[in-house]
């Protein structure tokens, strides 16, 4: 996992005022969700036959590497805030292979510090687009090498093991007019939590040449990445019946369950792609790339979104 501090920028990430949203917190989130995904994917292998197994952090790799590594982009806060996710994408997977950490035997799940949600005097419900609309840095999308995040919501993520639970239980409201609600329309914190770090797996799963499919964490499943953690009355009690759906409508073809076993289509391609399963280009060479080649040859995998 790498946190990645735009110039500029202080390294804090947005959030209430009582919440610790320095860069150690915030690595230590991130940390926590990586070893969680890390954990699920082996349950679900084993569900599915494979045995439990997973990928590697760099930390268990290499014990000098921290669990989050902090990386100080060129990449000014300001014009990072005014482009869009795919220009984002490009410039910072450019960036990492150009930098120390560049690899061919390395994915990259990275978050964006100066993710920022410009906050709404509108009293109503808006749809998911409306409110990635308000926020700037802002990303969720994954492909070849590079899974890229915004952290809008990092603050709902827990810092420690023995916060995992009540984080997936706290039924607050978000403060939608200030804080970005990305819950599958719950508007709790704990579904903020729930579909953030579903889409973080998702997302990841693109980098491992997995497409979309009808359900599971590679369709609209990953907001109920919740349940493979909470059971019981407990559960049953945080899934609303309006889950996922917007003034009343469906948004998504199936509501999943992660008890079922994960389906998945693959994308056939070269191994260690960084520009998508479909791209020419891979890790070795993307560095040497002119920038207006990676620019047309930006990622092909897109995140699911919610229609309006």
């Amino acid at each position: 996992p790498v946190y990645i501090i735009c110039q500029g920028h202080d390294g804090c990430f947005q959030s209430p005022p009582e919440v610790d949203n320095s860069i150690e917190s915030a690595c230590s989130r991130i940390s926590i969700g990586a070893k969680l995904i890390q954990s699920v994917t082996a349950e679900k292998l084993y569900e599915s036959g494979f045995g439990r197994k997973t990928f590697q952090l760099e930390h268990e790799v290499n014990q000098k590497s921290p669990e989050c590594i902090v990386f100080r982009s060129n990449l000014n806060v300001n014009k990072a805030r005014k482009m869009r996710q795919s220009e984002l994408w490009t410039y910072f997977g450019r960036e990492l292979m150009l930098s120390d950490l560049g690899s061919n035997e390395r994915k990259y799940l990275a978050f964006i510090s100066c993710t920022r949600f410009k906050g709404t005097d509108i009293d109503k419900s808006m749809t998911h687009d409306e409110i990635v609309s308000l926020a700037e840095a802002h990303a969720a999308l994954g492909g070849g090498g590079l899974a890229l995040f915004g952290t809008a919501c990092l603050y709902t993520w827990p810092t420690t093991v023995a916060e995992i639970i009540p984080s997936f239980e706290d039924v607050r409201p978000v403060n939608t007019r200030r804080f970005m609600d990305d819950s599958g329309y719950r508007c709790t914190l704990g579904g903020c939590y729930a579909t953030t770090l579903g889409s973080v797996f998702h997302e990841l799963g693109h980098t491992f040449d997995l497409g979309h499919t009808k359900d599971g964490i590679m369709g609209r499943g990953f907001d109920n990445l919740d349940r493979v953690f909470l059971v019981g009355d407990k559960r049953s009690s945080l899934v609303k019946d309006n889950m996922n759906n917007y003034n009343g409508k469906p948004v998504q073809h199936s509501t999943v369950s992660l008890q079922r076993n994960i389906n998945v289509t693959m994308n056939v391609a070269e191994p260690l792609r960084v520009l998508g399963p479909r791209s020419k280009t891979t890790l070795g060479n993307f560095a040497s790339m002119a920038k207006s080649d990676i620019i047309r040859r930006s990622p092909n995998v897109t995140p699911i979104t919610r229609p309006s």
